[in-house]
């Protein structure tokens, strides 16, 4: 029997749910969704293969972006984080930028067109941000699979 990859939806937003669920599956990983901080504090204490933060204003986490990346990086250090909205990249970028800071000195933040793969010292400091567009089909969805494969690997 193969390991589950476990990709936690730490904090969900209809976008995250209806959106990057299937693309998740589509990709190779089963997704955790999240509904509340005490089930997020429990996920955390599992196996994971990474998680996905929505840069929405809202969600069923009541917990704003920066506050569910603190909690992840106390638990996993090292885990792989995504952060996924639908913004622009620039606009994402920014909020990734926020959500990091204090955490993590230099972030590097790529889109899936411009990911390189990062070696395992380097991954707590790198960043991919996935947008609804980077979903639909075509070359971009084919990049974010790919990006996707690379940075949760």
């Amino acid at each position: 029997m193969a390991l589950e990859k476990r990709i936690l939806l730490a904090r969900p937003h209809a976008f995250i749910v209806s959106e990057m669920r299937p693309f998740l599956v589509e990709t190779g990983y089963s997704p955790v969704r999240v509904e509340s901080l005490s089930q997020l504090s429990q996920e955390l204490r599992g196996s994971l293969n990474g998680a996905i933060l929505s840069t929405a204003v809202t969600s069923s986490v009541d917990a704003d972006v920066a506050t569910v990346f603190r909690l992840i990086r106390q638990a996993h250090p090292h885990l792989p984080v995504v952060f996924a909205g639908m913004a622009s990249f620039d606009t994402m970028k920014v909020i990734t930028e926020r959500a990091v800071h204090g955490l993590v000195s230099a972030p590097t933040i790529s889109s899936p067109r411009d990911y390189r793969a990062v070696s395992a010292s380097t991954r707590s400091s790198s960043f991919l941000v996935l947008r609804k567009e980077d979903l639909q089909p075509g070359d971009s969805h084919s990049a974010a699979i790919k990006a996707l494969r690379a940075y949760f690997s």
